[in-house]
């Protein structure tokens, strides 16, 4: 018997507009290398769902847009100081300091999540067994991460931002797709009508027999405006 979940999502302060993603593994006390764009945000943000508190060193060469509510940065170039590499430091809500090589670079808006290496070995340990937490519970779990803009324990990300043909009134973007246990996929859907929208997670799980749960951000949508779906497939 096929077990089908319908869930709503809570309402996050998500930034995931980016049609790309850096998955970069830090360590405290040691530097990685980033690209960062030279004429659009670069948004960064802990892999792990953790919070940055803290970045600095950037004054001559960025401007630093924080999302406190969010606990994430937006990076925007300063005209003029595109050309060379830069080094910063960004503390997260553990206390651990990580050095950063931005490497500038021709390139649309991207998203850079920091996956802190320990932590997510240790993660790795604590969810090897994944298969013996219930069905359902697995599947929330999924969906969780998904809206706290985390990385899935066991998952790969995979960058999309690729427009499905779905409903004519709408303009439906798969941004981001995990891939592991199950599959994840982070949807942005606007509403181009000019009348008011209204959605419902029935519409989404009828559309393909291996959905296994959808969670929609907003149901009602006036035009113009956007909402976040997170959609749960079986593995591939």
């Amino acid at each position: 018997m096929r077990i089908r979940l319908l869930l709503t999502a809570i309402l996050l302060n998500l930034s995931l507009e980016a049609h790309a993603l850096q998955l970069v593994e830090v360590v405290d006390g040691q530097t990685v290398t980033i690209k960062v764009s030279i004429r659009d945000l670069t948004r960064i943000a802990m892999a792990d769902g953790g919070r940055i508190t803290r970045v600095w060193g950037l004054e001559d060469h960025m401007q630093v847009e924080p999302d406190r509510e969010g606990g994430q940065v937006f990076l925007r170039p300063v005209p003029g100081m595109t050309a060379r590499a830069f080094s910063f430091f960004i503390r997260d809500d553990q206390g651990a300091t990580h050095t950063l090589l931005a490497v500038p670079v021709d390139m649309p808006s991207d998203t850079v999540l920091l996956r802190p290496k320990n932590r997510a070995a240790a993660a790795r340990v604590s969810g090897h067994d994944a298969h013996s937490i219930p069905y359902i519970e697995r599947i929330k779990r999924l969906v969780r991460d998904m809206a706290r803009g985390a990385v899935p324990d066991g998952y790969l990300p995979a960058a999309e931002g690729r427009e499905i043909p779905l409903w004519a009134e709408a303009r439906v973007v798969l941004v981001t797709r995990f891939d592991g246990d199950f599959t994840g996929e982070v949807y942005q859907l606007t509403n181009v009508s000019d009348e008011e929208m209204r959605l419902d997670e029935r519409e989404f799980a009828a559309l393909a027999a291996d959905i296994k749960a959808v969670a929609i951000v907003e149901h009602t949508l006036v035009p113009q405006q956007s909402t976040w779906i997170y959609l749960v497939r079986e593995g591939r």
